[in-house]
């Protein structure tokens, strides 16, 4: 059975934007950031150790439909989460986060079937006309996330807090075994409606001073499944590869005619 969330509760739902790094270097980055925001302090929080497993079935059923089956690991806890993606591009935050459970490190979504299912057949208010529990079941570890990095807090005078982090993400396709790694800047807020000038001047000063940050309108899973993917043979390097096959059979079979 899924425990109930023993991490801190927030009143409000969060959004969280991802930045590509282009230039790499976090104290300029945090300086450009700190004299932008006279009235705000910067703190550094701690260090991240975190693993997130993602799930899916051999065809991507889940992660097709715009749906993260995820494990999230930290030093503090283990849970598993779902997060629906919006198919809008245009929109600042594209999540939906849905709180699944506590568990130990070592469950997987085969243990709980049936409350996923349910879960799942919420968030899409039971669109779904297919056995979801059969599809959680043969859900399995599809992409494994090791993230490192420093996280900070930003907070205002008026008391309002934010999160930004330098994230060093290393992944690994656990089917195919492929790997791949990058650094991420993330940027988290709770979406307090008292606090929208804060949340203005936040983005404001990332926007406009900090040009080595280039906002990125996918999920982290999306960039972690980017950097895993079999690159794509290009029309040129096909016809050369093509075209050099052709000249090494030709050359074979010269020298088979000439025996």
């Amino acid at each position: 059975m899924l425990l109930e969330d023993k991490g801190v509760p927030t009143k409000y739902p969060t959004m969280r934007m991802n930045y590509d790094i282009i230039i790499d270097n976090e104290n300029f980055t945090l300086q450009k950031l700190t004299r932008k925001l006279g009235f705000y302090t910067i703190i550094f929080k701690e260090k991240i150790k975190d693993v997130e497993i993602i799930y899916d079935t051999d065809k991507k059923l889940l992660t097709g439909a715009g749906l993260i089956l995820r494990k999230k690991i930290t030093p503090k806890r283990a849970y598993f989460s779902l997060i629906r993606l919006s198919t809008m591009s245009n929109i600042k935050n594209r999540e939906k986060k849905s709180f699944l459970g506590e568990c130990e490190p070592k469950d997987q979504p085969s243990d709980f079937p049936v409350q996923i299912a349910d879960a799942i057949n919420k968030v899409f208010n039971n669109l779904f006309t297919i056995n979801l529990v059969d599809i959680v079941k043969y859900s399995t570890p599809y992409l494994k996330l090791d993230i490192g990095g420093n996280r900070y807090k930003i907070v205002s005078g008026t008391g309002y807090e934010a999160e930004i982090a330098f994230e060093n993400l290393k992944v690994k396709d656990v089917r195919t075994g492929r790997k791949g790694k990058k650094r991420i800047f993330s940027l988290k807020m709770e979406l307090d409606p008292n606090y929208e000038k804060e949340r203005e001047q936040i983005l404001d000063a990332i926007e406009s001073k900090c040009k080595e940050l280039v906002y990125t309108q996918r999920h982290r899973a999306e960039i972690a499944e980017v950097l895993v993917r079999p690159p794509v043979i290009k029309e040129n390097d096909e016809a050369k590869s093509n075209e050099k096959s052709n000249k090494k059979n030709m050359k074979k079979k010269k020298i088979e005619e000439e025996i």
